[in-house]
């Protein structure tokens, strides 16, 4: 029996000499079990996020998750006024502002061991051009991506971009080790959009250089993120980073007062009411950048009576936003149209309490042949934003709706359900929210008509060119004042005629327990779980 052993031994060590001796790229182990002095961090959230590809996620909460895992050349620290430098160390920009030139820092690794060059930034940005993803466009005005050398890259525009920076820290442009990519099935070729098979396989495991690792990711239940032991900025202070799925606020609350979880990310104003005064707990307030928005198809095939321009004035001026304003909470508003209160040119919001006009509304209807009214459907995804239950804000906008005879069948979903046929237009009359891809106004011109929102509710640059071509003129606008006035000019365009209603941009309520320290809100992340630490 002792020399079979002593065989099997024998045996085992072999297998391990020979695992140990293969080179090349590698993924980095995460599946050790944790020790149990290891510090975890446990946040619970309501998230929408399904895939951690970073050339194709696209979702409010993906880069809580991505911005950890995948380095950009620039990103945000405590705020959002300027980026700062990531990866690279230095830029340069020509005079005539059409090429950037990106001096990285040196030394840095992935997670696998690769070392991360100009080439990886050129790789992964042309994959995310050719995946053709929701956020693709962020990199439509690039010509081209050269290399120099190893530390250098330069990026060629096909015109001036005063918000390029700022995109330059969405995680479509997040750097990838190519090499490890490539031996799982991703590619930058042109056709990878239908070539690329490595989607699967990013959900899974990390090609990064950021502080963590995703260790492993279950959807609908967690996603677990591990120190990433080659970091080259300053260690994260948690071993373990451990994103719950509890869509529920109520559980969320009563899960942090239990002590099972050091942060609930999706209270509403009620629950901040339970938790004032509870020892061992701290509420955080904030302004977030989140819109909730009425989708109106613009195409009669799609949306029948919803299609009509007056009809969709007719419901933007019914519906009651200051009770809209108190399902949502205290801090929230209702900007004019789809552009947040917070960034430049931004008009002032919606007096709530002069915003309803129930009469010019019918007149609308009356006009546009509804006088009697008809029915629809309004589509809903079973989520909260911000603490707020969509599906509650739907009831509302259903009875808001009754007073100019239209009726509204909701028609709830789960998000993952919702996201196709929204994206591909074909919701007649829909409930969602937007966070911005990047915090600049820029942003936001993608729901004018032609533009990617715009599409979605099938409203095209043909339908308003004079609307769509001020948006191409504040897109390239470098002069502040110049650019200011053209985005106000579009918030007043757009509250005469838009496919879009914006409700609500939302206050954010979240609470933590008193011995965590570094969850200050950052729109764009989110919280930035690197800084998160505990006393």
């Amino acid at each position: 029996m002792k020399k079979r052993y002593g065989i099997l031994l024998a045996m085992l060590s072999l297998v391990l000499l020979l695992i140990a001796g293969c080179g090349g790229s590698k993924a980095v182990d995460t599946k050790q079990p944790a020790s149990d002095s290891s510090k975890q961090l446990i946040m619970a959230l309501d998230p929408d996020y399904e895939t951690f590809d970073p050339g194709l996620a696209y979702e409010v909460y993906g880069l809580l998750v991505l911005h950890p895992v995948y380095d950009t050349l620039m990103q945000f620290e405590e705020n959002l006024d300027a980026p700062k430098y990531g990866v690279a160390e230095s830029h340069e920009v020509s005079k005539d502002g059409l090429s950037y030139t990106f001096k990285l820092r040196k030394g840095i690794v992935f997670a696998g061991g690769d070392a991360l060059t100009a080439q990886d930034v050129k790789w992964s940005v042309e994959r995310s051009i050719n995946l053709k993803g929701n956020g693709a466009f962020l990199t439509d005005g690039i010509t081209s991506i050269e290399t120099p050398d190893a530390n250098t890259v330069v990026f060629k525009l096909k015109e001036q971009d005063a918000s390029f920076l700022t995109k330059l820290t969405y995680n479509a442009f997040g750097v990838i080790d190519s090499k490890l990519a490539i031996a799982n099935g991703a590619t930058n070729a042109p056709d990878a959009a239908t070539s690329d098979k490595a989607k699967l396989w990013f959900d899974t495991h990390s090609a990064g250089s950021g502080p963590y690792v995703i260790e492993s990711y279950t959807p609908k239940v967690e996603v677990v993120l591990a120190r990433n032991k080659t970091y080259w900025g300053k260690a994260p202070y948690y071993d373990k980073v451990i994103l719950k799925s509890i869509p529920d606020p109520g559980t969320q609350l009563m899960m942090l007062q239990k002590g099972d979880i050091d942060i609930a990310f999706n209270l509403g104003p009620e629950h901040v009411k339970q938790l004032q005064d509870k020892p061992g707990i701290q509420i955080k307030k904030a302004q977030s950048m989140t819109l909730t928005f009425l989708l109106m198809n613009r195409d009669p095939k799609i949306g029948g009576p919803i299609a009509n321009p007056d009809v969709q004035k007719a419901i933007r001026l019914v519906l009651d936003y200051q009770g809209m304003q108190t399902i949502a909470g205290e801090g929230s508003v209702t900007p004019v149209a789809p552009f947040q209160v917070g960034f430049l040119g931004t008009l002032p919001p919606r007096d709530p309490k002069t915003a309803q006009n129930i009469e010019k509304a019918k007149e609308l209807m009356k006009k546009a042949g509804y006088e009697k009214g008809f029915k629809t459907t309004l589509e809903v995804a079973t989520l909260a934003v911000e603490g707020m239950n969509l599906p509650t804000l739907a009831q509302k906008i259903q009875n808001d709706l009754l007073q100019i005879g239209i009726e509204t069948e909701i028609k709830t979903s789960d998000i993952m359900v919702a996201l196709d046929p929204y994206r591909k237009g074909q919701q007649a009359l829909s409930l969602w929210y937007w966070g911005p891809d990047y915090p600049d106004p820029n942003t936001q011109l993608a729901f004018l008509p032609g533009n990617s929102v715009g599409l979605r509710a099938n409203w095209t640059a043909q339908m308003n060119p004079k609307l769509a071509e001020l948006g191409k003129k504040a897109s390239v606008e470098t002069d502040k004042a110049t650019r200011t006035k053209y985005l106000q000019e579009i918030q007043t365009m757009m509250d005469e005629d838009s496919a879009f209603d914006v409700l609500l941009q939302h206050a954010r309520h979240y609470a933590t327990r008193d011995n965590i320290v570094g969850t200050d809100y950052i729109d764009l992340y989110k919280i930035n779980l690197k800084d998160v630490s505990s006393k």
